[in-house]
């Protein structure tokens, strides 16, 4: 009777008619027919006895043949070699993991006579601290570098050069010492504009006046000054003066006139006529001697050059101190010691009067302190403190703390071009922004930052002898986990392995059948426990090996797999550390570590290979492709019209919902550009994990233990919403989550008290239960930042899961 299997079982069933009883069952049904004189049935007879070991012999085989059967078949083989074949019978090669990958920051010496620069040469060893539980693991760098101590971490401009203008009623002076106080006079002056006199200058009276010592070595103290009135200018190059010396002119403070007897008018004025309204002769400018005016005082510490302002109610003038002498003066019914000024221009002078008049002078120059530049920066421009040799092209690691909030934030950038700044600085411009603003007090870049990936090199391995005679020869690399690093490949890995035979290098193949008698090729051919094995031609398919003495030698890397993510900061150690070189770590952790595929796994991509025939053109194509790519798991393509532009959108996640690293994205993108139609744009970009708030009462079985029910009831569900299980655009449903619940042995009943967003939560001390709760695809961002937001993956977890039981 044949046996019918219905499509999609996850075993054939080819044993109903060829167990021992059933075979057993026929044989005796038989017996009346074959031998009619054997009447008894019995099992102590020997006859029948023979027929039941016959039967188990049957029920083996048939045991045998069913799961050769089974394993005949992608869906139903259960052994990792059945899959492996049949999976090569398309052309498919089970993944076979992928290293990790990080960026290392290398810090040079800095102490005196230390060298300034230090070769990395690619292929420098890094070792792990290992962590509990854990083993050390060994990366090494992909290219060389060469490190220099000016690019050991360069800080942002975190102070500029002070600008005035308008507006500023405050400024800061360099250094505690000034000696300012509340009320002193300052003078801000514009010096390239020509004549300052008539433009670009402002006095100002300080209303306060407040030292700020340094609260760190690279803080500056400063002096923070201010006014009441804005400066009203904006001046190009502005310099700051202390005017020291504040006077009064000499006469301020003679008797009126007016009150003056006649004898003593008839000294000054014979006619006993005034000259205008009061003393003779009683103006600013000596008289008789041009653009000189008197000082009340001696001020000995007033010099030639210094700026001098005379100001009274509604005017003021700007003028240059050209002679200075001590003196003394008896006029205007006073004498007094007196200060001689030469002023270096006379005009509006005889404007001032004398009584009214403030003279301000003894200029002594302050120096303006920079400002902080403070706030945040996301680039693209950044602008160094000091010079360093970063050049167009090279990668950065820019740290720092987040601009809103303090977290810590590290970031890969490259540099798109170099160009001096203002100050003896240097502004690098990034290719991109960077994704997290920073606070610019905080901002570094590290300027040695070279890519290691996981691995160790095993420099010379001979594999064995070549024997011109024998087709097909095999050898086995003595190190597991053959090295496979992400590469623009259909398969996204390339691996580790150089091969050499008499010194004469041998190309790797992905199939011999195709080479020819003469092709010096090889393949490799990776088994269950990671051991990579060689396998070379047999004069048709590909060239024997020529027959020499230990002729063939390998070279290769060993390492590979999840073992490889390791945390940020753990290579530090360096077994081989080049002259100058202080230390090494890695700021960011390690990514991108996938283990090799596995039997599920290859299930599901192994026909991907056939449905696309290395031609994606629909969305499914784009789906297919990603998903059968070294270190991407799950893929949702979308296309999204952006104006008259169609955009196909990509959202992808790596194997158990890891992130895809950056260099996973590139490859894959140049991986599609040699299937894909070019003309139409492709954007790759991680997913949105979505957290789902779920909330259920279980009613159990009396006989079981209320608190196992539970404990598995939450296992049931986080297993459910593991990453691997959901799809992109998946959504959840309330009958998706009761259906889980009731499969759990031991739950009589169940109630769904919460279902919905963890995101769009019900006002506090309600619940609410969605009965369908939509996952978004890729879409157009409204806002436009960013442009295009990922597809959404709807998850819970232990966070996000509450179960309660009732027992009746």
């Amino acid at each position: 009777m044949a046996v019918v299997n219905p499509p999609g079982r996850s075993a054939l069933d080819l044993s109903s008619d060829g167990t021992h009883s059933a075979v057993l069952a026929r044989m005796l049904a038989d017996l009346p027919t074959r031998l009619p004189t054997l009447v008894v049935r019995t099992g102590d007879d020997p006859a029948v006895a023979l027929l039941d070991s016959w039967a188990t012999v049957a029920d083996v085989v048939t045991f045998y043949q069913e799961r050769i059967g089974n394993e005949g078949y992608l869906r139903t083989a259960t052994e990792q070699r059945s899959v492996r074949e049949l999976a090569r019978a398309i052309g498919y090669e089970l993944r076979p993991g992928v290293a990790a990958g990080t960026w290392l920051d290398v810090r040079m010496e800095t102490a005196p006579g230390a060298p300034t620069s230090a070769v990395v040469p690619a292929g420098t060893p890094v070792r792990s601290i290992p962590g509990q539980g854990e083993l050390s693991q060994v990366f090494e760098t992909d290219v060389d570098l060469v490190a220099d101590v000016a690019r050991n971490e360069v800080p942002l401009r975190r102070f500029r050069r002070q600008r005035l203008d308008a507006t500023s009623t405050s400024a800061r002076l360099a250094g505690v010492s000034t000696g300012l106080r509340p009320g002193d006079a300052i003078l801000v002056v514009d010096e390239p504009v020509a004549d300052p006199r008539t433009a670009g200058w402002r006095l100002r009276l300080l209303r306060t006046v407040s030292a700020l010592p340094a609260t760190a070595p690279d803080v500056p103290s400063v002096t923070v000054v201010t006014w009441d009135e804005p400066l009203g200018v904006d001046p190009v190059q502005p310099r700051v003066y202390a005017l020291r010396v504040r006077a009064a002119a000499f006469g301020y403070n003679a008797p009126d006139w007016r009150t003056l007897p006649d004898s003593v008018r008839a000294r000054y004025q014979p006619t006993g006529e005034p000259a205008g309204d009061g003393w003779p002769g009683f103006t600013l400018l000596v008289p008789g001697r041009d653009s000189k005016i008197d000082l009340a005082e001696q001020y000995p510490e007033l010099g030639v050059g210094s700026w001098l302002v005379l100001e009274q109610p509604g005017l003021s003038r700007l003028y240059q101190v050209r002679g200075v002498s001590l003196s003394a003066r008896e006029d205007y019914a006073i004498s007094a010691k007196t200060t001689f000024v030469t002023l270096d221009s006379a005009t509006d002078v005889d404007c001032f009067g004398i009584r009214q008049v403030v003279v301000y002078t003894g200029s002594e120059p302050l120096e303006l302190a920079d400002e902080p530049v403070g706030g945040g920066t996301a680039g693209p421009e950044l602008t160094l403190d000091r010079p360093a040799p970063i050049v167009a092209g090279q990668p950065v690691i820019v740290t720092g703390t987040a601009a809103d909030g303090g977290a810590a934030v590290v970031e890969v950038a490259h540099v798109d071009r170099v160009r001096p700044g203002d100050d003896g600085t240097i502004a690098v411009t990034l290719r991109e922004a960077l994704n997290t603003p920073l606070a610019v007090d905080s901002a570094r870049v590290l300027g040695n930052v070279v890519p290691a990936s996981h691995g160790e090199t095993v420099a010379a391995e001979v594999l064995g002898s070549g024997d011109g005679a024998t087709g097909f020869q095999r050898f086995t690399l003595r190190k597991p986990e053959l090295t496979h690093l992400p590469a623009a490949t259909p398969r996204g890995v390339v691996d580790t392995l150089v091969v050499r035979v008499d010194t004469v290098r041998w190309a790797e193949v992905p199939s011999l059948f195709a080479a020819g008698p003469t092709d010096r090729a090889y393949v490799v051919r990776i088994d269950d426990q990671a051991a990579a094995t060689v396998v070379f031609g047999d004069g048709q398919h590909g060239s024997r090996l020529p027959s020499g003495q230990e002729n063939v030698v390998a070279a290769y890397r060993s390492g590979i797999g999840p073992d490889g993510n390791v945390a940020a900061g753990a290579l530090t150690l360096l077994p081989r550390r080049p002259l100058g070189v202080a230390a090494v770590t890695n700021p960011l952790p390690a990514s991108g570590g996938t283990a090799p595929e596995q039997l599920a796994q290859a299930r599901t991509n192994a026909p991907l290979t056939v449905l696309t025939l290395d031609r994606v053109v629909s969305l499914r194509d784009y789906e297919d492709y990603a998903r059968a790519y070294g270190g991407i798991a799950k893929a949702r393509a979308v296309a999204l019209r952006d104006g008259r532009l169609t955009v196909v959108h990509l959202t992808v996640a790596g194997p158990g919902g890891a992130t895809v690293s950056a260099d996973t994205v590139a490859n894959l993108l140049g991986a599609l550009d040699t299937v894909r139609d070019r003309a139409v744009p492709v954007r790759i970009v991680g997913y949105v994990p979505t957290a789902v708030t779920v909330g259920a009462q279980v009613l159990t079985d009396p006989d079981r233990r209320a608190e196992d029910v539970h404990d598995a009831v939450r296992s049931a569900l986080v297993a459910g919403f593991a990453v691997d299980r959901r799809a992109f655009g998946q959504p959840v449903t309330a009958a998706e989550i009761l259906t889980m619940i009731q499969q759990v042995p031991g739950v009589v009943a169940a109630r769904l008290t919460d279902l919905h967003r963890a995101d769009q939560p019900p006002p506090p001390g309600q619940h609410r239960v969605d009965e369908v709760i939509v996952a978004l695809d890729a879409r157009l961002n409204p806002t436009g930042s960013p442009p295009v937001l990922p597809a959404e993956l709807l998850l819970t977890d232990a966070a996000h899961l509450t179960v309660e039981v009732l027992v009746p």
